[in-house]
């Protein structure tokens, strides 16, 4: 699994902390430059996906990337969120620096993942 949101997701997440500014009618939301490059995937997805795969009577021998495949930014992510809640705030971009643990840029390979829901009838 990627970058897993929604329900039970922690604390300090992204996306919780997001939903939290929302709920407390914040008017500024404090992140990183959000420039970086993830694979998000709502967890309904995710449950989605295990449960298609399991439900399956075939022979899996390699891990399966649980993810979206598709890369966007931190930023995009965010902004398309509070669209979606139709909710305005500012972006304090800048405030927390880029962690030098983690690649700018990360996402996974949906192919395999592809090829077995494409054998989901």
């Amino acid at each position: 699994m990627f970058y897993t949101y929604g329900e039970g997701q922690s604390k300090t997440s992204l996306m919780y902390l997001l939903d939290k500014a929302i709920k407390d009618k914040d008017i500024e939301f404090n992140m990183s430059g959000g420039e970086q490059l993830r694979d998000f995937l709502y967890i309904d997805d995710v449950v989605r996906y295990i449960c298609l795969i399991a439900n399956q009577n075939i022979y899996i021998n390699q891990a399966i990337n649980c993810c979206s495949g598709k890369p966007i930014s931190v930023k995009d992510l965010v902004e398309e969120y509070l669209e979606e809640k139709k909710y305005s705030m500012k972006l304090n971009l800048g405030y927390y620096p880029y962690p030098d643990y983690e690649p700018m840029s990360f996402w996974g390979d949906k192919t395999y993942l592809d090829s077995l829901l494409n054998d989901v009838k």
